[in-house]
């Protein structure tokens, strides 16, 4: 510790030299360096009180000394600021810190009022032109700007990177593959984030000991979404809908448009955003439309009962066989299936790709339409005999 409570001692040293010691150590280091500090301010004082008296080239000698105390004091409240620091990290009392932050602010704000202006602005062009000063800070500054423009390329790259080799499992759903590299290129961000920073002279260990408690207190707050992010996880490793789908879920349904954490959004067919939680659908029947290569189109038509049905059967099969949308296997099946109340029912279910199901479901209703029209086969519209019993006078 001896090495650590030099006057002497840079600032990078002395940042190497606290690690190792401990939560006690750290303690007695910190009233030795207010001892520098209380030190240092009354020699200041006792200058600045003889730079008042005196007048002509004594005046300005005392000046000049009370230039190096200030300077001196500066990088002793600086050394004593590091210790403070790595003593908080290390668990060290809030009210015991805090008496020594209050002592260093007391001591900094009477340097201010008893220093003169010739000297403090003497003061400031020193610490602008030094090495651990304006010049230090402004390469600090450059050296993270270079750092930050380096980080985002390597993150880009490493995400490109990641990308190619998720495209070599052809089983891993796209919900899953975009979410695999947006962890990665935020985790590749924060990493170098912290690498930036500790390029840049910053001390990022109080940094740790801020996310550690915030993640503490967010996980309380944020139990819902927390849920929601669970729902995700399950939802793009168990695949049961993927981007493109057409699915069916908590009472919406649309097309799988992208998919968040904790969150899914669906384009419905006439270009509503609905955007439904992850948790609402993993709780719920998720029906996927388009899971299947192919899919059957289920056709009813009526006919009246006086038509002749095996025609009507003939004209719907030769329609079928004619659009080369229709799969030949499986076979379609066209049967007369039902004696309803004002017509007779023929089923047609012809199968098709599942992205032609809906133009073959409007494409044959229309020539289905057309077709009867010149057979001369009606479509009944819902009709009741009604019988009239004369009353007896």
């Amino acid at each position: 510790m001896s090495k650590a409570s030099s006057l002497d001692v840079s600032t990078e040293r002395l940042e190497l030299y606290v690690v190792p010691l401990t939560n006690e150590q750290l303690s007695e280091l910190a009233v030795v360096w207010q001892g520098h500090m209380s030190s240092v301010m009354s020699t200041f004082v006792d200058q600045s009180e003889q730079a008042q008296r005196l007048t002509g080239a004594p005046a300005e000698a005392m000046r000049a000394k009370v230039e190096n105390t200030v300077s001196a004091q500066v990088r002793i409240a600086e050394n004593y600021r590091n210790v403070l620091s790595s003593w908080a990290a290390k668990g060290g009392k809030a009210e015991d810190i805090d008496l020594h932050q209050k002592y260093l602010a007391v001591v900094g704000g009477a340097t201010l009022k008893a220093t003169d202006p010739r000297t403090l602005v003497a003061v400031a062009l020193e610490w602008l032109g030094s090495r651990d000063g304006g010049v230090g800070l402004l390469i600090q500054v450059l050296v993270f700007a270079f750092a930050l423009f380096v980080l985002l390329f390597i993150a880009r790259f490493v995400k490109r990177l990641a990308g190619r080799g998720l495209d070599r499992l052809p089983a891993m759903s796209r919900l899953l593959k975009n979410f695999v590299l947006t962890v990665v290129y935020w985790i590749t961000v924060i990493v170098g984030l912290m690498i930036s920073l500790g390029i840049a002279g910053v001390n990022v260990t109080p940094l740790f000991a801020v996310f550690g408690g915030l993640s503490f207190i967010l996980g309380f707050a944020l139990q819902d979404t927390l849920g929601n992010l669970a729902s995700g996880l399950m939802i793009m490793v168990l695949k049961p809908f993927d981007t493109g789908d057409f699915i069916e879920i908590s009472g919406a349904s649309g097309v799988v448009d992208d998919m968040s954490v904790v969150s899914t959004q669906i384009r419905t067919f006439d270009n509503q955003i609905i955007v439904v939680p992850n948790s609402k659908i993993w709780g719920d029947v998720i029906t996927n439309v388009s899971a299947a290569k192919t899919r059957r189109v289920d056709l009813v038509f009526g006919i009246a009962y006086s038509d002749n049905a095996p025609r009507a059967v003939e004209v719907l099969r030769k329609l079928v066989e004619a659009d080369e949308r229709c799969l030949k296997d499986p076979v379609a099946e066209i049967f007369v299936g039902e004696l309803g109340d004002s017509s007779v029912n023929i089923f047609c279910r012809p199968w098709v790709a599942t992205e032609d199901y809906w133009e073959v479901y409007w494409g044959l209703t229309g020539l289905v339409k057309e077709q009867f029209d010149s057979e001369g086969i009606s479509i009944p519209f819902p009709q009741r005999d009604v019988h009239i019993i004369a009353a007896e006078s």
